[in-house]
């Protein structure tokens, strides 16, 4: 069904509001902006090129925690410990019963640690210790433990996991499968939380050939590779059924195929023989596969593009390693640099140009890259060292103890963790990492040492969360590939979670966010005030730690309660002030100042139109919050001339703090659009669907976080309101004002200076006050932007969507979330209105879903639209009704719910449908009812009155709005004169032929419908309707219709058209007709006079003489009506022009 109207999509926005949403969606857009900007791990370790390697770490500020005095930065926790578990009782029983070999690990994927004594293996899970299992049903020594995903279409879908296990004999793969789930729901966790079952039959078994094998390591498309004692590489090959040519289940050599080339057969065995592979790692996200050898050596494999391939790309041996590290720390001892303890990729999530990272035993970790920088798609084409990244401890005033005995280590997402041996006993954990300084170039990082009871076997992260990126074509270009950082993230993604494996048990902690952090510092120093919290605002800076703190203020949390409160009080007690600063030698203000000393110097000119750079900022981008910052466009030229130097706002941390954590909230999600196009097959035909580019679910969230937000700056709109400073000016008049602000003069008194600052104060709180109010209604809006999609996305997205006209369908894939919050009325109003559609075609009642839009978003769908979705209803049910009865009253309340807003209605588009269901007063009254409503002041009365101006432009609309009946009688008389539809002989032998149009009215009713509206135009008192029907029935040729007319305004019209129309003798011609019907006969027979004495050429000789035999007849008339003299002297004169 027809869109009847579109909600207060039409009604225009004040225009101060519509700027204000404009300015604040621009700090938003310049916000996400920024925090897109965060530098490449290359930038952060400055290497330019894989050509020109460098060394990081000597400097003290490398690692600022490391000396005192550096920073005064707060006692600040990184890591925190979630729980330990000991070994289940059962195990460290079977460890009395060992011969051979144990080995223990971790298996994330399905939360589950294992161990193997000798030829049985034992699993269960460390989060409890719980749900032990296992499998003795070899006879050898295991010698290595592995997980594989299983390819698809192999197994049953119950199979989940493949567990593989080596032993000198033979590789024997197992099935793992979860008892509690269906197959294909729920996550791994989910999955595996509950029963876990190791199917006892192996699924696959083959000899190992003699080679022991020392890891086995799987992709995520489930291919399995082991590392043979013997240096070569393997693949278990696997499929569903044996071929002709293959068997289920086969070892792949990848080295041997590959030496055979270069090196005869009988060295190829002592050639590796002394250099087993001890460890593969997997990048997933390239498709490349490295090894690393007892003796240093690492070897790169190309999986091809699809992870389907296998090409050996390099290797590079360990004393070219040194070598190269070497050259490039030439002051550092080269013992460092060996022997390389673990190797750990470097996904395109986190780097572009970094590919792999090794580790060392003293610590230092070295940074290689595959293939040339800015090309994310290469394939590996070598192994270049591109950085010495060296651990604390080697800077000049460093007072830590150098990391010496690393045995294990992880690194995730930037993330270091290392395991150092302290003695026999006990091990240090290191955490290393850059989270609280993401923007700072070159890379700033903070250590943390703890000890940990008895010997790691393991080191593994666990619970990894991913935000979905959402990207749509419209914003593609612009998302970079990788992940944002952990500060940019932190109000969605949880803290990551490690566990430590050792023979005492499982140890699991957290990796604290600095969100994480502050809330440590709220609650050790009870309240939000202290020299800590004040130090965590200095070290993040104003406007990045108050964006961290609205994530505890705005938590509605009920554990959050009290911290909320505190971190309420920080924000307001740390988070500075506006204020004005002059392009002088003035330092900095606080919020842009340095914490290091002085990057920018203080006696900086700080001149407007190019700022200096701005200082570091540790935590947060850079550069938010200037006026021009925060105004439209044209506003960012005002200074840019250097003779007109006036000051400049700076804004507060917290009017930044706010823009930043909105823009985070909503930063994945803004500048894309809302639908997208996916393409399926149905059959062999290819279908394409449009959906909702983001999913119920996320939007829910987003819409929570938001929610958190909106009440903040509900409760303490204090804060966001202006007081009693009087209205905020509008941009276009601030430049001038700021312009004329006077610098503070040092020969001033103390006292004007005083005053000069008071005045200054004022002015940028003002200014502030008035940024935050519009972001305040931009963060309401976009509440109520996210409620309606997200409702859209509980009904069908597809279905509501399609409902929409072709081009809005069209409009809406290239339309950013952001211009449906901030300028495109019509596309929401159409959205509503569209499923509201969809309600009325499924005979559904709308009462519900209107009080729901109501509710959850009412600038989008206000009362009116509520009314006038009501009315559509009522118009649309009228179609089905069943009795001629029942349908007049279902039209008649649609006509009274319409006639309430009939401003805001499309009046041609309920016409034409009141047309369709015959309902012709109803066309009568609404638009009679709209415009008077649209005209109050009657300009269109005036405009007509006044010889119809040309300029007047608002007349010539309000005379335009009655054109709707017009039309609508112009059709009734156009169907009234139609040839009628007679019965006519067939043209040809069949089933007679139904008329093409079931609507055409015949002739009679057309007649009669015509009769009845013209009945009822007659009776308005709007004199401008009344004016625009005779216009109407004159160039309809319907004089005679106007003739029947009675109402006051036809004299006056007549008289007027008489003067002023081109064709005077057909209304003159009219209008005595009109006396003469109305008995006025004595100006019936003065207007023939004129006609016969007129100068024209219509009038022939022959009218002009008939003309004056009516004028004599009815100046008879007259007298005999009434004895007038002048009457009579008109008759005697008319009688004598008849004899000449």
């Amino acid at each position: 069904s027809p869109v009847i109207a579109v909600p207060a999509a039409m009604s225009p926005v004040a225009p101060t509001t519509q700027e204000a949403l404009e300015t604040a969606g621009r700090i938003i857009d310049r916000q996400i902006q920024d925090d897109r900007c965060y530098p490449d791990l290359s930038e952060l370790l400055a290497v330019p090129a894989p050509g020109n390697p460098t060394v990081s770490g000597m400097a003290d500020m490398d690692y600022p925690l490391q000396g005192p005095g550096l920073l005064s930065i707060p006692n600040l926790p990184e890591i925190s410990s979630v729980r330990r578990v000991p070994l289940p009782p059962e195990l460290v029983e079977q460890f009395g019963h060992m011969q051979c070999n144990c080995m223990m690990g971790v298996f994330p994927e399905i939360s589950r640690a294992w161990l193997t004594i000798d030829s049985d293996i034992f699993m269960w899970n460390y989060e409890d210790g719980g749900d032990l299992v296992y499998f003795d049903g070899l006879s050898e020594t295991i010698l290595a433990v592995g997980l594989a995903k299983p390819k698809g279409g192999i197994f049953q879908p119950h199979v989940r996991h493949l567990l593989v296990l080596a032993t000198p004999v033979d590789i024997v793969i197992l099935g793992l499968s979860c008892a509690n789930i269906q197959a294909g729901t729920g996550s791994l966790n989910d999955s595996m939380s509950g029963g876990m079952q190791l199917l006892p039959d192996p699924l696959y078994s083959l000899p190992t050939d003699n080679t022991y094998i020392l890891a086995i390591a799987s992709t995520d498309n489930g291919r399995i590779f082991l590392a043979g004692k013997d240096g070569c590489l393997y693949e278990v090959a696997y499929q569903a059924e044996a071929g002709w040519f293959s068997q289920r289940c086969r070892k792949i050599n990848h080295s041997r195929s590959m030496l055979s080339f270069l090196v005869p057969s009988f060295l190829q065995f002592t050639f590796s023989q002394d250099d087993p592979v001890v460890q593969i790692a997997i990048d997933n996200s390239r498709n490349i596969l490295y090894t690393r050898s007892e003796k240093g050596v690492l070897q790169v494999y190309d999986l091809g593009q699809d992870g389907e391939g296998m090409t050996r790309v390099t290797s590079l041996a360990q004393n070219a390693v040194v070598s190269a590290a070497g050259s490039i720390a030439r002051t550092i001892d080269r013992s460092v640099f060996k022997p390389i303890v673990q190797i750990a990729v470097i996904e395109n999530s986190e780097s572009i140009d970094c590919q792999l990272l090794a580790i060392t035993h003293a610590g230092v970790r070295l940074y290689f890259s595959t293939s040339q920088f800015k090309h994310p798609t290469a394939r590996p084409s070598m192994l270049t060292l591109v950085h010495v990244r060296l651990p604390p401890g080697f800077s000049a005033s460093s007072n830590v103890e150098k990391p010496a005995k690393v045995h294990r280590a992880l690194y995730s997402k930037g993330v270091l963790l290392m395991a150092a041996s302290e003695n026999e006993d006990n091990d240090i954990l290191w955490c290393i990492n850059h989270d609280s300084f993401p923007f700072q170039k070159p890379m700033m990082e903070t250590q943390m040492t703890t000890r940990v009871d008895g010997h790691s076997w393991a080191l593994s992260a666990i619970d990894e969360f991913k935000l979905q990126k959402i990207v749509t074509p419209l914003n593609k270009d612009i998302i970079p590939i990788t992940d944002s950082p952990v500060v940019v993230q932190q109000h969605m993604l949880p803290p990551k979670k490690f566990i430590l494996l050792s023979a005492q048990g499982s140890f699991m902690f957290h990796k604290l966010r600095p969100v994480d952090q502050l809330r440590h510092l709220l609650v050790s120093n009870v309240g939000g005030d202290g020299e800590e919290i004040e130090r965590f605002f200095k070290l993040h800076q104003e406007d990045q730690a108050c964006a961290t703190c609205l994530i505890l203020a705005c938590s509605n949390a009920a554990c959050d309660r009290e911290v909320s409160a505190w971190a309420t009080r920080a924000f307001f007690r740390y988070g500075g002030e506006a204020q004005m600063r002059f392009a002088s030698a003035l330092p900095p203000p606080i919020n842009v100042g340095s914490l290091l000393g002085s990057p920018v110097s203080a006696s900086t000119p700080v001149t407007l139109p190019q700022s200096p750079p701005p200082p570091p900022s540790y935590l947060g981008t850079p550069g938010l919050g200037k006026v021009s910052f925060s105004f439209p466009e044209e506003m960012e030229n005002i200074f840019s001339s250097p003779m007109m130097m006036g000051p400049e706002i700076v804004f507060s941390g917290r009017h930044n703090g706010i823009c930043i954590y909105f823009a985070r909230i909503i930063g994945n999600i803004w500048d894309g659009t809302i639908v997208v196009e996916r393409v399926f097959k149905s059959g062999n035909r290819k279908v394409v669907a449009v959906e909702s580019s983001v999913s119920s679910h996320v939007l829910e969230c987003v819409l929570k976080e938001l929610k958190g937000l909106q009440e903040f700056l509900s409760r303490n709109s204090q804060f966001a309101t202006v007081g009693a400073l009087g209205n905020p000016s509008a941009p276009s008049n601030l430049q001038q004002r700021l312009l004329g602000f006077m610098r503070p003069d040092g020969g001033s008194s103390q006292q004007v200076q005083q005053d000069l600052q008071r005045k200054y104060h004022a002015e940028a709180q003002l200014t502030e006050k008035t940024s935050l109010e519009g972001i305040q209604q931009l963060v309401h809006k976009t509440c109520q932007a996210l409620a309606l999609w997200k409702l859209l996305c509980e009904h069908q997205f597809n279905v509501v969507v399609g409902e929409l006209q072709k081009e809005l369908q069209e409009q809406l894939k290239i339309t950013a979330f952001k211009d449906l919050v901030i300028r495109d009325r019509e596309l929401t109003g159409a959205l509503i209105a569209s499923l509201i559609n969809c309600y009325i075609r499924d005979n559904a009642a709308v009462d519900g879903i209107i009080a729901h839009l109501q509710d959850i978003c009412p600038l989008l769908y206000s009362t009116d639209d509520a009314v006038c979705s009501k009315a559509n209803e009522l118009l649309q049910r009228s179609r089905q009704a069943q009795s001629k009865l029942e349908k007049e009253k279902m039209l008649r309340e649609s006509l009274k719910e319409y006639q309430k807003i009939s401003n805001q209605v499309d009046l041609a588009n309920v016409c034409a449908q009141y047309r369709q269901v015959r309902f012709y007063e109803g066309v009568v009254e609404l638009s009679l009812t709209a415009a008077e409503k649209k005209d109050p002041q009657g300009l269109g009365l005036h405009f007509y009155k006044n010889g119809e101006p040309e300029e007047d432009l608002a007349g010539l609309q309000a005379f335009q709005e009655r054109q709707c009946i017009t039309d609508t009688l112009q059709e009734l008389v156009n169907q009234s004169k139609a040839a009628p539809q007679s019965p006519s002989v067939p043209k040809k032998p069949g089933p007679p032929v139904l008329s093409s149009d079931p609507n055409m009215l015949s002739n009679e009713e057309a007649g009669h419908h015509f009769e009845q509206m013209l009945k009822l135009a007659q009776r308005s008192t709007d004199e401008l309707f009344s004016i625009a029907l005779y216009n109407w029935l004159i160039q309809a040729d319907l004089a005679d219709k106007l003739l029947q007319v009675t109402s006051p305004f036809l004299e006056p019209y007549l008289v007027r058209m008489t003067k002023i129309d081109q064709n005077k003798v057909r209304y003159m011609d009219l209008l005595w007709r009109y006396f003469e019907k109305n008995r006025n006969f004595s100006n019936a027979a003065r207007i023939l006079a004129k006609l016969a004495d007129l100068h024209s050429t219509e009038i022939s000789l022959q009218q002009r003489l008939e003309y004056i035999a009516r004028a004599i007849l009815s100046a008879k008339s007259s007298t005999a009506i009434s004895s007038i003299a002048a009457d009579g002297e008109f008759l005697h004169e008319l009688e004598e022009k008849m004899e000449v």
